[in-house]
């Protein structure tokens, strides 16, 4: 029986999320920007949250700030409108013009923003937490609108079970009847019970806890900040914001996006369902001239998979972060139990995710042999592989497999303009691994949420 598993896609989102820990390149900027400095406006709530408005507020001069504007301190912001102008609320804005903003706060641009969503439904069944917003930035010489978008993001944690899934499908099919700013969903995950009761209290107790330590709705204000702003015109850049007169171009660069890599991961591990080994993957990244080598223990027995994760030892890496909640990681996927956990072993947690559906349609693969080939110990079979998605997306490659090992893919390369991956299986043991490697350690404690985990102390 064929076992294929996919973890590229995995893989690549932990080198993303290594990725912080590395230098990265200047921020790219439009010097021709004539919003050389903006003013983050106070924003009229249509909420009952008093909180909401302040905490997104202040997310969208980070999100303003990482698109190359220099933005008006808040503190200075305020004050020079309650002083000269007499407003303190955002609905108090209407009463004056983006002109006369402008040249009471010194600045060329001001950001309007209306919180329309803030707040988290708790019902035992199902536990969602909206953030949402409508923004628009002005040219205060003209008056004229320059950018505007609206957009909400939402987080769910249901209960297990069918019950859960049904809640989820009806509170998604709600949202999506708001058309003036659509909804987004970025996380979604299970509270680990089928019992309401208990399930209402993880639930009721998260709500609490974020509360408590002032970071209720912090991580989807993040988000919606960065996504709302990612198709803001860049900024003119510190540089020449500061210039006095404005000085003349100093670099000059068109939006870049995140460059995609391959999304291949065909490794086709056919008649050895139980078998050891630890993956190399080197990903070299041609726009950073960086590679990125990781050593990935693997173990397999039956539907059941472990694979674990160093991000310290990631070449490349400065190990600042080598005690990060994050740094280490154990995945574990559980078919049997149709469940899937990540394992943080620097504190001591593990988060429980909505299994993968077993009924998706597998891409189309067709494989050329073209030769063999010597990898380690084995003599193995060449082949190119073309994988194609139903999205029309396809991804092209090699892989190699051993003769001896019943066909079983030890290696894979595949490259686009972005990036070279290349994944071998070393150090193979063809014995069924220990049951225990695939079961939660005693001691661990579920994180009930990303930030639950994040502050956690790590464990010495």
């Amino acid at each position: 029986m064929m076992k294929r598993i996919k973890y590229v896609a995995l893989l690549w989102g932990v080198i993303l999320i290594a990725g912080c820990t590395l230098p990265h390149p200047p921020l790219p900027y439009d010097s021709s920007n004539p919003l050389k400095h903006v003013a983050v406006l106070p924003m009229k709530n249509d909420t009952n949250d008093v909180d909401g408005p302040n905490m997104l507020r202040q997310k969208m001069v980070e999100a303003l700030e990482n698109r190359s504007y220099v933005v008006k301190d808040l503190k200075e912001t305020d004050q020079i409108l309650r002083d000269q102008m007499g407003i303190t609320l955002g609905g108090q804005l209407d009463l004056t013009t983006a002109q006369k903003l402008g040249e009471a706060l010194g600045v060329e641009g001001v950001l309007y923003g209306t919180l329309m969503d803030f707040g988290e439904t708790t019902t035992g069944v199902i536990s969602v937490k909206k953030v949402r917003g409508k923004f628009k930035l002005v040219d205060t010489a003209t008056g004229q609108t320059v950018w505007a978008r609206g957009l909400g993001v939402r987080s769910e944690m249901r209960m297990e079970g069918t019950a859960g899934n049904a809640a989820a499908i009806l509170t998604r099919a709600a949202d999506k009847r708001d058309k003036e700013a659509p909804w987004v969903t970025i996380e979604s995950t299970t509270s680990g019970s089928n019992n309401v009761g208990k399930s209402f209290a993880i639930e009721l107790g998260t709500k609490l806890l974020s509360k408590a330590i002032g970071k209720h709705l912090d991580h989807e204000s993040t988000e919606l900040a960065r996504r709302i702003t990612d198709n803001l015109p860049w900024g003119p850049g510190t540089a020449v914001a500061a210039a006095t007169p404005p000085a003349a171009p100093i670099f000059k660069m068109p939006e870049i996006k995140t460059p995609e890599p391959p999304s291949f991961g065909y490794m086709d591990w056919e008649g050895k369902r139980d078998f050891s080994a630890v993956v190399y993957s080197t990903s070299f990244d041609k726009n950073r001239n960086n590679t990125f080598v990781m050593e990935m223990p693997l173990a397999i027995a039956g539907n059941k998979m472990r694979m674990e994760m160093d991000l310290s030892k990631m070449q490349q890496g400065n190990g600042e972060h080598a005690d990060s909640p994050i740094s280490k990681m154990i995945m574990l996927n559980r078919g049997d139990k149709k469940t899937s956990y990540t394992l943080y072993p620097n504190s001591q947690k593990y988060m429980v995710h909505t299994a993968t559906d077993e009924n998706e349609e597998k891409p189309l693969v067709e494989k050329t042999k073209i030769g063999t080939e010597m990898i380690g110990p084995y003599l193995t079979d060449k082949f190119r592989v073309k994988v194609i998605y139903k999205d029309g997306k396809v991804d092209e490659g090699l892989i190699w497999n051993a003769r001896r090992l019943k066909g079983m893919t030890i290696k894979s390369e595949v490259e686009n303009k972005d990036y070279r991956i290349t994944t071998e299986l070393k150090h193979i043991v063809l014995k069924r691994p220990a049951a225990s490697l695939f079961e939660i350690p005693d001691g661990y404690m579920e994180a009930q949420s990303f930030m639950d985990l994040m502050a956690a102390k790590p464990s010495k």
